[in-house]
């Protein structure tokens, strides 16, 4: 497995969360609702970033050490994300009252979510499909 793949994956993908960040920045300043935006903006782009990175590194080290496990890296991977996704999502609900940036919240954070999993799963498919090519 070529290192550089993952490098790629992981800067592809800040760039991708940068712009989805960037959009939502221009979205609140256009609709003026930044009170409510601005917290979900923030915790949606850090945890994509997280998450995407945390990913890339653990990618490296299964990668190198076993290329056999890849497809269950990423059924899992996949997998951990959402879990993680469903608690950050409950307990923003948990530690707010206010049920319009309850809505902006899951509303955005799913957009990042679905953004991302688009993004990964195009990326994961193109990879595998060269590495059997290649293989």
């Amino acid at each position: 497995m070529n290192i550089k793949i993952v490098n790629t994956y992981l800067m592809q993908s800040m760039l991708l969360i940068a712009l989805l960040t960037v959009l939502s920045f221009a979205w609140m300043w256009l609709t003026g609702n930044a009170a409510n935006m601005l917290v979900a903006v923030c915790i949606s782009a850090v945890f994509q970033l997280v998450a995407c990175m945390a990913y890339g590194f653990l990618w490296k080290t299964v990668a190198a050490s076993s290329q056999d496990s890849l497809p269950t890296l990423y059924m899992s991977a996949s997998g951990f994300r959402m879990l993680a996704g469903v608690i950050t999502v409950l307990a923003f609900c948990f530690a707010t009252e206010d049920k319009t940036a309850i809505r902006f919240f899951v509303i955005l954070f799913l957009i990042y979510y679905f953004v991302i999993l688009i993004y990964d799963t195009a990326y994961f498919m193109k990879v595998e499909k060269k590495i059997r090519h290649n293989g």
